[in-house]
């Protein structure tokens, strides 16, 4: 069927797909759905249309999706669309979708899935959960499970609350950590969810006093009640404030600081200086990429690095196609030999050039669409760099 008439055309896709379709089938399934004028996004956002699974899989991104209100369609409809032999012929996009029969019969009405309750509503009403059944660690635990949170995990809620008293300032950080199941068996976890709970005092005569603590699960509803629990005992305190905003430096975990950082400079105001700086260290940015790069930046597509960046994430989760998946990324963005380094035993190189691919992704995107013009927007260049600037009155 014409690209042009294909029911892919424009649409957003996000790829949630299990281990059992292997990179060269991924591959392909990107392509196809490149030629149909479709785009892939490794990003969930309200703007996407469809969630591509393989099966009935749990994940934080399948459940997002939910929440969001965007259908799960199983990869087979993209199989089978592919396999019609007429261009008059068409497919059912309902028999594919991946949830239950009621909200099949919503999204044939609205063209989404009905938004699951949000944390607000579902927490203001006691939740009746037996804490003494759940396991509570402190953070200098010697025994405390391991949990590598800055790898692969992602915020799946979080809540920042502030009482105020008079000569002290009492800070809580509500947090629902989640590890993508697809990533869990690829490391040293005990578990793949984690509850973080920290409270933060600064009283004016002592300093700051901490208690970090933690509660971890391969059951995201029982976690889900523990974050409701606490969540309600701190609303119902008086002098209790919600900080939606940056947090208070050393506050809360390196994983939320990360996630409401890249927040802040997505939303940011830039002045006349802070735009002067970025301007020189964008012209710096694309010198260092001469120096690792044996082609010219500028030649690399972005469909390619997309390619380079699901090669990546290959190795990250399949380690019996690791070798294929390295070469196939070496051939998607050429090194210079001083940089061919080895992504499959070397973790911290793998993660510097899924960094790589999201810097040249980002670049290439903001120059593609200003034909690589040094005017080029100041705020993509800004978010490009993934940096918070700010400028610093003279008195400060």
């Amino acid at each position: 069927m014409s690209s042009s008439l294909s029911p892919l055309s424009g649409k957003t896709f996000v790829l949630e797909l299990a281990r059992d379709i292997r990179f060269k089938a991924k591959q392909d399934l990107i392509n196809y759905l490149y030629e149909q004028n479709a785009r892939i996004s490794y990003s969930l956002t309200a703007s996407t249309d469809y969630v591509l699974v393989s099966n009935d899989i749990d994940t934080y991104k399948t459940r997002r999706a939910k929440q969001l209100g965007i259908p799960l369609i199983n990869v087979e409809y993209i199989y089978e669309y592919r396999n019609l032999s007429k261009e008059n012929q068409s497919i059912d996009i309902k028999q594919f979708i991946v949830t239950s029969a009621e909200d099949k019969e919503n999204f044939s009405k609205s063209g989404t899935i009905p938004v699951t309750g949000s944390l607000s509503g579902s927490t203001t009403k006691p939740v009746k959960l037996d804490v003494s059944k759940i396991k509570i660690w402190n953070s200098d635990d010697i025994e405390l499970p391991q949990f590598d949170e800055l790898t692969y995990a992602e915020i799946g809620k979080w809540a920042i609350f502030k009482e105020t008293n008079e000569n002290s300032d009492i800070y809580f950080v509500l947090e629902l950590q989640i590890i993508p199941e697809e990533y869990n068996n690829q490391m040293n976890n005990d578990y793949r969810l984690r509850f973080r709970y920290e409270k933060q005092t600064i009283i004016n005569s002592k300093g700051i006093i901490s208690l970090i603590q933690y509660a971890f699960s391969n059951d995201i509803n029982e976690l889900h009640q523990l974050f409701a629990l606490y969540y309600y005992r701190i609303v119902t305190m008086s002098r209790i404030i919600r900080i939606r905003d940056l947090l208070p430096d050393k506050l809360g975990s390196k994983l939320l600081l990360r996630s409401l950082f890249f927040h802040r400079i997505d939303t940011q105001m830039l002045d006349d200086n802070v735009c002067q700086l970025i301007e020189s260290l964008w012209i710096e940015s694309i010198g260092d990429l001469n120096k690792i790069l044996s082609v010219q930046p500028e030649t690399i597509a972005l469909k390619t690095i997309i390619e380079a960046e699901a090669a990546l994430l290959e190795i990250k989760v399949d380690s019996k196609s690791s070798s294929e998946a390295e070469n196939y990324f070496y051939s998607c963005i050429p090194h210079h030999k001083s940089f061919v380094i080895d992504l499959i035993n070397n973790r911290r190189a793998l993660i510097d050039k899924l960094d790589l691919c999201q810097m040249l992704r980002d670049m290439v995107t903001v120059n593609e669409l200003t034909n690589w013009n040094i005017k080029a927007s100041i705020e993509a260049k800004y978010r490009a760099l993934k940096c918070h600037i700010e400028t610093i009155k003279n008195d400060t």
